[in-house]
């Protein structure tokens, strides 16, 4: 998945940038001004520079997922209490007409920008990269005794059946005839999911942890030339669940802060962390592509071979069989 692609005022024409602007004088009854438009994963967001003494600026966000902005709102008032730096404020939602229905989220807007747009090589990276750390950590230290959450909000005590909640329409829908996936992609699924066992009974046993569900970098913002961090930004499907299932995302943005080595020197990953991490990433994977029909055959070949190199019993099933 690449980096955000971000326009500016060339792209006033633009129906999401129209709508935005209508979005904000619709709340707020005065107009506002284009500040940029980024295409993310999930959708489109307008930042808008607000009316003096009305609003500050603003982001208005077009969710491309139907019921994504309710589980952002509800995301960010379950995180924003655990949260070291500022998270955005919901100042409205609704519905936009772009010929057809899409959700809108009104948020305020926070100082910094995405790390890409940081100054290179970054002023201080392993402050910068203790910071979101700590954050993450803050997070994850608040459990809930009753377990494990699943979709529905009720608890499980054991991570297992959590995760199998979670999965099994994961699974379902990577072995439907309507998945985009190769038969060998597959079967390579339903591998993980036959060990799914095997994979996460190094865990059994640990508490569960409040998770992001996305937190690499790029859901962060920083101060442009120092590399401060400034704030966090776009929660996925925050939930009691473990925090592995949170910081194998700390490696897929800015690699060069080592976000991911760095928490693990605040966390003793139990034994076979090194393949889990790709297990885990492999079904967020699947998550993606069942939410917004993506697929990039390569990205799953290439994240299935980083899991079979860490795990000679997964590498050889998929050797055999082939």
């Amino acid at each position: 998945m690449s980096e955000p692609f971000a326009a500016t005022l060339a792209d006033l024409c633009s129906p999401y940038v129209e709508a935005a602007l209508a979005c904000y004088l619709a709340q707020f009854g005065v107009a506002a001004s284009l500040d940029q438009e980024i295409a993310g994963f999930y959708g489109t967001a307008v930042l808008l520079h607000g009316a003096a003494g009305v609003s500050g600026d603003v982001v208005v966000k077009f969710g491309w997922q139907p019921g994504r902005v309710e589980r952002e709102i509800a995301g960010l008032a379950r995180l924003r209490p655990h949260c070291r730096v500022p998270m955005p404020q919901v100042l409205g939602s609704g519905m936009a007409d772009l010929g057809y229905p899409i959700e809108t989220l009104l948020l305020s807007r926070l100082p910094g920008v995405a790390p890409w747009d940081v100054a290179k090589p970054w002023a201080h990276p392993e402050h910068t990269a203790q910071q979101v750390v700590d954050v993450l950590l803050g997070w994850h230290a608040v459990s809930d005794a009753r377990g494990f959450e699943l979709p529905n909000g009720c608890f499980v005590a054991d991570l297992l059946s959590a995760f199998e909640a979670w999965t099994l329409p994961l699974h379902d829908y990577v072995q439907s005839d309507a998945s985009p996936f190769t038969p060998q992609q597959k079967r390579a699924y339903a591998l993980l999911w036959q060990a799914r066992q095997c994979f996460l009974a190094p865990l059994a046993g640990m508490p569960s942890s409040l998770v992001h569900d996305d937190p690499h970098a790029g859901n962060f913002l920083f101060d442009a030339q120092t590399g401060e961090l400034l704030a966090a930004l776009d929660p996925c499907d925050v939930a009691f669940r473990h925090c592995e299932q949170d910081i194998f995302h700390l490696a897929d943005v800015a690699p060069e802060l080592n976000l991911l080595e760095t928490y693990l020197q605040h966390y003793a990953a139990p034994p076979g962390f090194a393949a889990r991490r790709w297990f885990f990433s492999l079904w967020d994977d699947a998550k993606h592509s069942r939410n917004l029909r993506w697929y990039d055959a390569q990205w799953f070949d290439d994240k299935l071979a980083k899991l079979a190199a860490e795990d000679a019993v997964f590498a050889d099933e998929i050797v055999c069989k082939d």
